[in-house]
């Protein structure tokens, strides 16, 4: 099972998905504030600092250990 789960702020239709989210790094803003709406927190360390790797991996900083959108 997976932690992730969108409750509220959803685009309703496909033309309000296409009005919000306008690009790819929309869509990556989006999502971060729907996982970790009080910003980054590592899920194994507690860190709150992280770097994006190349494939959009959200990697602690502290810990390294990987986290994505599921």
């Amino acid at each position: 099972m997976t932690d992730f789960i969108i409750t509220e702020d959803c685009p309703k239709n496909a033309i309000e998905f296409d009005k919000r989210i306008l690009d790819t790094k929309a869509c990556y803003d989006y999502l971060f504030k729907q996982k970790w709406p009080n910003g980054f927190i590592c899920k194994e360390c507690s860190h709150t600092k992280c770097r994006i790797s190349a494939r959009n991996l959200y990697i602690c900083t502290q810990s390294e250990h990987n986290q994505y959108f599921r």
